[in-house]
This record gives structure tokens, sequence and C-alpha cells, in this order.
């Protein structure tokens, strides 16, 4: 028997993100999954903690200003932007 509950956004603040980019669309879910990646690798090589994966996927989510309806160039682009905007905030 599966059973489902409402997400807790509160204890999982990943989960806010992943919803914003989402409903935003365009190059924002490119840039989350850049961000998020990069910050994972932070964190698998112990230059970050856990929370502070969301955290730099937020920030780099924050400074985006999102293409509506991007072409493979705009996403390629708000990917590689993300990338290098998530590893700027990365320390070491």
């Amino acid at each position: 028997k599966l059973e489902f509950f409402p997400p807790r956004y509160d204890d999982f603040p990943a989960l806010n993100l992943a919803r914003r980019a989402g409903e935003t669309g365009g190059t924002l879910p490119a840039v989350m999954n850049a961000a998020n990646e990069i910050a994972v690798a932070a964190f698998l090589d112990r230059q970050v903690r856990f929370p502070q994966i969301w955290q730099i996927v937020e920030s780099v989510m924050d400074r985006h200003t999102s293409v509506a309806h991007p072409d493979l160039d705009a996403i390629l682009a708000a990917d590689q932007w993300a990338r290098e905007q998530a590893r700027a905030v990365i320390p070491g």
C-alpha cells in the first residue's frame, strides 16, 4: 500500500526551487539543473556542506533572467552561464 502526503516544502527547500523552475519554464530548468550538478560535485569533493547545495542553486537561479521560449543555443548558453555562476560561489 502506498500513501502520499503533501510535500513538506519547509523541510525540503530544494522542492521549492524545482517547482519554481517548472512553473517559470524557459531556460530556468536548465539553469537549475546545471547549478545543481556543480553544487553536488562540490559536495562530493567536500568543498561544501549538504545544505549549501540548494543555497548555491537558489543563488544562481535568483540571478538568472529566464528566456521564455528558448532555442537550443539559448538553453546551452544558460547551462554554461549557470555552471560558471555556481563555480564562482563555491569556496576554494
